[in-house]
Formats: structure tokens, sequence, C-alpha cells
């Protein structure tokens, strides 16, 4: 398939806590800095893991979101069923849930949280032709989103072919065909977004390769020769 596109924006993002937002940071000292220092020590030791992690991400709404769906639409598959009978309503609900989700993740949470976005066009042929786009500067990833981004696309597959090795084993035709789409979906964007890595690292290294050649060049050659053969590189 073809690649290309242009640089995304917007990867960097504002951190989810500002000086003005976070955790009083007091200078001073005396009784009255030491009491809210004591309550900020009090306020970060019981914080909770989500919050310390999405105080670490560059996007905590669109981390949020990005898992959010996902546990949701196996949330209800698993349990949807204790408040109603009608499958019909679980499987609108779950294939609603799954259909947010891939959709968030393939137009939002993958430009904002690791700066890849993937796409396919049909050739006039009949072929498909696979599109990225990629952060020019995959080092302004934020880490922490980095994490959240590649462990959810990693494990929700992974659960939902569990869950349906289950649904087999019980011959649950009709759920089996609730996993059945939620196993495309996900794996859909997983593999959109692995191909666009891929992708984003060949083009890191090609431009790895083409400095240290253009540094060869500026060094070992004359000026005039090496800008004529610099344009080339």
């Amino acid at each position: 398939g073809g690649g290309g596109g242009s640089s995304l924006e917007g990867a960097r993002g504002d951190g989810f806590y500002s000086d003005e937002d976070g955790l009083p940071q007091v200078a001073s000292s005396g009784a009255g800095g030491s009491a809210v220092r004591y309550e900020a020590d009090n306020i970060a030791a019981n914080e909770g893991m989500v919050t310390r992690v999405l105080r670490g991400s560059a996007h905590p709404t669109a981390a949020v979101f990005h898992v959010a769906f996902k546990i949701a639409a196996i949330a209800s598959y698993l349990l949807l069923g204790l408040f109603t009978k009608s499958f019909v309503i679980q499987f609108v609900v779950t294939v609603t849930l799954l259909a947010f989700d891939f959709w968030t993740v393939k137009n939002v949470t993958g430009r904002l949280m690791v700066g890849l976005r993937w796409w396919s066009d049909m050739n006039e042929d009949g072929s498909t032709a696979w599109r990225f786009e990629t952060l020019e500067d995959p080092d302004s990833v934020n880490t922490t989103d980095y994490r959240i981004f590649w462990w959810s696309m990693y494990v929700t597959p992974l659960i939902w072919i569990a869950l349906g090795l289950i649904a087999a084993v019980k011959i649950h035709i009709s759920w089996l065909i609730v996993v059945f789409i939620a196993i495309a979906l996900t794996l859909a964007n997983t593999l959109g977004y692995l191909r666009c890595d891929k992708e984003a690292q060949k083009r890191v290294q090609n431009a790895v390769g083409n400095s240290v050649l253009q540094a060869a060049l500026d060094r070992f050659l004359p000026p005039t020769l090496t800008s004529a053969m610099g344009s080339r590189v």
C-alpha cells in the first residue's frame, strides 16, 4: 500500500495539571508554609492510581476516552444481561460502544496520544492503499500517553479473543457474532497503528541515515561537490 502524509500537530499538548491547578507550591518557611505542605503531602498520598497516571498524561481527556469505551464495551458484554434479558438491547449497546471506540481511536486518540493516524483508500484497480500520517519528532510524544495507548491496544483484542473462546465452548452462537465484531474492529485499529508506527520508524531511520551521510560529505568532500551531491541525498 501507499504511505505518506503531512506531519501532525497536537501531540504535545498541555499537561493535565498546570501550576495553578496542581498541588500548592510553597517556598516560604514557617507555620503557614508547613501547614500547606502537610496538606499537599496528604493529598498526594491519597491520590488514586488513575489520578497519578492522568497527572503524567499530556492529553488526559483523550486517554480517558481511549480506555473508557473499551472498558464500557466489555462491561456491557459481560454485565448488561443482569439488567435486561433482551439480547437485542445487549447487542445494540455493545456494538455501539465498540463503534464509538473504533472511531475515537482511529480519528482522535491515536493522533493526540502517539502522533499517528492511518486510513485506507480504494484504488481504481480495486486494491487497498494504506495512508499514514506521523509526527515529525517522535520523541515529543508523552511517555504516559504512549504506554496507555499501546497497552490498551494490545490487551483489548486478547480479552475479546478469550471471551470468544468462552462463548465457543458454551456454544453461544449469538454472542460469538458480537465477539467477532469486537475482534474485527479492535484488530483493525491495532494492525493499522502498528503499520503506521513501523512507517514512522522507517522515516526516522531514513532521516538519520541522510543526516549521517550529509555530515560525511561535508567533512571529506569539497563544498561545491558536497552541495551538488547533498541535493540528491
